[in-house]
Order: C-alpha cells, then structure tokens, then sequence
C-alpha cells in the first residue's frame, strides 16, 4: 500500500466525518454529541485499523479457529472411543414360582456390528445341601433381536460341588456360597446393536419323580450375563487399548486440520507492513531512472562479423581461387563500329504526329 493511496483513504474518513457531522446537527445537543464522539471514534479506529487489516484479519481469523480445532478434535476422539468394542456384564433377575425353571429375560448393552464376543454365565448359589442333591442341571441361553426372531440358541450343563475341604479352610472360615463359572457362547458375532437375551436354569422335570414329588429347584443368590471382547486383527489392537487409541485419533485429527487451516489462511496475510512499502517507495524514488534496453542496443556499436563470416564460409580451394580471377576474353566494340540505336519511347511516337 503506498504512500498516495493512504493519504486517498485518509482524506475519505475526514469526508465522512464531516458529512457525518453535518447530519447530526438536525439533532438535539444531548444527543449530538454523543452521536458525534461516537462517530468519529469509530472513524478514528478504523483509520489506525484499516493499514494492518490485511495482516490482523487472517491471523485473527486462523486464532479464533483453533478453539473450534480443539473442540471437534476431542469429539473426533471421543467417538473413537465410544465406537471401540468393550466387554459387558449385566445382572440376572430370575423369576420363580411360574411353573418352569427359573427364568430371566433382558436386553443386552448395546453390541458392536462384526466384533465377536465370548459369553459366559456367572452364579453365586449357596453352599447347602439341596443344592448338592440337585446334581446336573442345564442353563439355556438364547439370544433373540428386538422383533423376537432368534439369533442364537445354546444349552449346558452345570453342577454344584461342595468347597474343597482344605486345611486352611478350618483357619480362615468356610465360605457359604458356592460360584459357578459356566462358559455359553464361543466368538460370537451377534450381527445387531440391540438384542435380548433369554436365560433359564434348572431341569424341566424337577425330579418330581423323586420322593413325594415335590419338586427340586436351584438356589440362586446372584446371577450375572457377560459378555468378553474377542481380539482379532487390527480391531483386537483398538479394543485391547481403547484410551491410546482415541487419543492418536484425536492427535492426528487435530493435526491435519491444523495443517489445512494454515495452508489456506496463512498466505492470505501481507507480511509486508506500510512502514515497509513506504521506504520502498521512497528508495525507488531515489534510484536514478534507467535507459531503456531498446535504446541501449540501438546506441551501441554493430558488433563486428568479419570473423563469424569466415567462420560461415567454406574454404575455398586453389582451383576456385584461380577460377575466379580469370578474366573474360569476350571481344568489346570499338569506338568506331556503329552506333547504338536509341529507342523512342510512346510520348515521342504521340507528339510527332501533331508536330
């Protein structure tokens, strides 16, 4: 920005302020002068403001940017980590005095599509003896979609045993619960977000054939569904280290943005200041004004091709040389021969005639 131009933008701004000064006169004084003040405040400011705009608004743009930056990359990281796979656990409610073996039904946490999981079923029953006589008994678990269609279906059997009678057992005291570790479903992929699952445990029958028929049922204290993060490939590398993975994601997404913004915003700033386009134009100023190439070339002298000329040619042998010196031997007329005869020309021929 030069010099002339600035003093073009000042002269405007004092334009203004004056047409501006001249519309507030219709006004009252209480509200004249303050309108005014206010007026050639604003003027004032962005007369200082308008040398450096093309400096300050790209870089305050690129700093108010950076904020935004942040906040989506930390989002960015964020859903990384919700969208890894991680296990589960969930607890059992089981539901007696139905007529069936007791029972349990409930919707899992919500899955990952294509990420296969390993379920088991934990129990904790009491450590009695109607439990021991109830010997083998089979836990079904079957894994159902929200429309009640049938994913997976799957049975075992279970068994309680008493606690090992160990000599540190007398010490230390004798637990009253018994826990029961029972493995469901290996590496399964449920190929859905929600699902409901369908617990039972007990045998069918009771062993209502035994005795007076009144039936045998589990004892159950506390029962949990979990469900463990199978780790396979590239996506067993992102669930084993959900935190370091999110937190990459979240870098690298910061990073490239980082990089974009600065390759779009920072050229558009003129490092160039007025203090520094002024002395510029004062330096060309002071250079003494240069003659044109044109008439350079044509005030200096013709360079000399005598010697690009007997490069040119070629050598001429001494035959030629004495071809070309040899002189005609053709006969000339004498003086005293005839004369020439001069041609008249077609004015001549048109003016004898008339004489």
């Amino acid at each position: 920005m030069s010099s002339a131009t600035v003093t073009k933008q000042d002269e405007k701004v004092s334009i203004g302020d004056n047409n501006n000064e001249q519309a507030f006169t219709s006004y009252p004084w209480v509200v004249r002068y303050p309108l005014a003040g206010f007026t050639n405040l604003f003027a004032l400011g962005l007369k200082l403001f308008r040398p450096v705009a093309p400096q300050l608004v790209p870089l305050a743009v690129f700093v108010l940017t950076i904020p935004i930056l942040v906040f989506f990359s930390i989002s960015a990281g964020w859903f990384v980590w919700r969208s890894i796979a991680v296990g589960w656990e969930t607890s059992l409610y089981l539901q007696y005095g139905d007529g069936v073996p007791p029972y349990a039904q409930l919707n899992l946490p919500p899955l990952v599509n294509q990420q296969p999981y390993d379920v088991s079923l934990h129990l904790v029953v009491p450590a009695s003896q109607p439990n021991y006589e109830l010997g083998n008994f089979m836990i079904t678990l079957t894994l159902l979609t929200p429309l009640n269609k049938t994913i997976v279906s799957t049975r075992r059997p279970a068994l309680v045993l008493p606690p090992s009678m160990s000599p540190l057992s007398y010490l230390i005291g004798r637990s009253g619960t018994v826990e029961l570790h029972i493995p469901l479903l290996y590496n399964i992929d449920v190929g859905t977000r929600n699902a409901v699952a369908r617990v039972e445990l007990g045998r069918k029958d009771q062993w209502r054939t035994l005795g007076s028929g009144e039936g045998r049922e589990l004892s159950v204290l506390s029962a949990f569904l979990r469900g463990v993060v199978v780790h396979n490939g590239l996506r067993g590398l992102f669930t084993r280290f959900p935190l370091v993975t999110s937190v990459i994601a979240s870098g690298t997404f910061l990073f490239i943005s980082f990089v974009v913004l600065a390759s779009c915003l920072l050229p558009m700033i003129q490092w160039r200041f007025p203090e520094d386009t002024q002395s510029t134009d004062t330096e060309l100023h002071e250079k003494p004004s240069r003659r044109p190439k044109r008439e350079l070339d044509e005030s200096a002298p013709a360079p000399r091709k005598t010697r690009s000329r007997s490069l040119a040619a070629p050598r001429r042998t001494s035959s030629q040389q004495a071809f070309r010196t040899e002189d005609d031997t053709a006969a000339m007329p004498s003086s005293s021969s005839t004369p020439l005869r001069r041609r008249r020309s077609r004015m001549s021929q048109q003016s004898d005639p008339d004489t």
